[in-house]
C-alpha cells in the first residue's frame, strides 16, 4: 500500500532522504510525497518509520508541472547505512 506523507513528515522525509522539499524541475514547493510501505511495518501509520525498515520506495511529485522524481530502494538503503 502507499500513502501521502503529512506536512511534518514530508520534513522528517527531506532530512533522511534529501529529496521533497521542492520540485528538482520546476523548484516548485508544492510537492507530494508518497511513500510505500514495507510489509509488516508502521510507515502506513502517519509518524511511522520513513528509513530502510520502514518503506521500500518513494516519489515526490510536483503539484504544479507534475514532475515526479523517484526514490528507490537502493538509495533508501544507502542511507540506512
Amino acid at each position: 500500500m502507499s500513502r501521502d506523507l503529512t506536512p511534518e513528515e514530508r520534513q522528517n522525509f527531506i532530512g533522511l532522504y534529501g529529496i521533497g522539499e521542492a520540485c528538482e524541475k520546476c523548484g516548485n514547493k508544492d510537492v507530494l510525497v508518497k511513500i510505500w510501505e514495507k510489509h509488516g511495518s508502521n510507515a502506513y501509520e502517519v509518524g511511522g518509520d520513513l528509513g530502510a525498515s520502514g518503506i521500500v520506495g518513494a516519489i515526490v511529485a510536483c503539484e504544479s508541472c507534475g514532475h515526479a522524481q523517484t526514490l528507490p530502494r537502493s538509495r533508501i538503503l544507502e542511507v540506512a547505512a
